[in-house]
């Protein structure tokens, strides 16, 4: 079948059952070690999304049956918001939350992230969003290197407030507008290699280094070792730049171990 034959929807709460059923199904398809990049939503967890005022939850429909859902939250000025730790002085009106996408098993390989991707950004730039954030458990790279694919950036790196997990967090302007702080000129390609899987430990090291630094991880290429993370400097990191080995000119050269 093809992808434009799925059926988008804003669902409901008659839609209810179809979420639990799909989170179970990815979850059971998970390795034990990896069920934990999916959040296990109760059914009343569901049920507060499905009817809540800030949020949308949506989903691809083949037929009668749900194949991917993903969330958008769009907090009030008001609202404690999830992960406040990040981006803690943008007002919430300004942000749009996106969480983790779900797809089945069955129809990965097909797009269906990018499109609820696409679906999420489409609705808060309509709601006058100007800046998606994200958290991803940083040994859940699929997750965040199709974000980063997405247009999204790495701007921090640490640990979840609430579990101590060690995560990824991302953000992506909505209004168009490019960060005149970074410095594209200066760039380091940070090879992430053939298994990141198990590089994980070692890369989150690195990452949050980087990102202390006041370094920006705007996009991933890949070569022939592997995928590289490619980052950029923002003025913060040239003004601390005595803190790292080498001047930033050379910061192709940039040694992290």
């Amino acid at each position: 079948m093809n992808n434009d034959d799925l059926i988008l929807k804003k669902l409901d709460i008659t839609d209810l059952k179809s979420l639990i059923d799909l989170q179970d199904k990815i979850i059971s398809d998970l390795k034990v070690d990896e069920q934990h990049f999916i959040l296990h939503r109760t059914a009343s967890d569901f049920l507060n999304a499905l009817e809540s005022k800030s949020m949308y939850v949506f989903g691809l429909y083949d037929g009668d049956r749900l194949v991917s859902q993903s969330i958008l939250s769009l907090p009030h000025d008001n609202d404690h918001r999830e992960i406040s730790e990040f981006l803690s002085d943008t007002p919430n009106s300004e942000l749009a939350v996106y969480k983790a996408v779900l797809v089945d098993p069955e129809y990965r390989g097909r797009g269906l992230m990018k499109r609820m991707l696409r679906t999420r950004e489409e609705a808060a730039i309509l709601n006058g969003r100007h800046i998606a954030i994200t958290q991803i458990a940083a040994d859940n790279p699929a997750s965040w290197i199709n974000a980063l694919r997405y247009g999204m950036q790495i701007t921090k790196v640490g640990f979840d407030p609430e579990d101590n997990a060690e995560v990824i967090y991302l953000q992506k302007r909505l209004d168009g507008k490019v960060d005149p702080k970074i410095d594209m000129e200066q760039e380091y390609a940070m090879s992430l290699g053939n298994d990141i899987h198990h590089q994980v430990p070692i890369l989150f090291n690195k990452m949050q280094k980087l990102s202390a630094e006041g370094w920006i991880a705007t996009d991933i290429k890949v070569a022939d070792d592997g995928f590289k993370l490619i980052w950029h400097p923002k003025e913060e990191a040239q003004r601390n730049h005595k803190q790292i080995k080498v001047p930033l000119r050379r910061a192709a050269h940039l040694e992290l171990s």
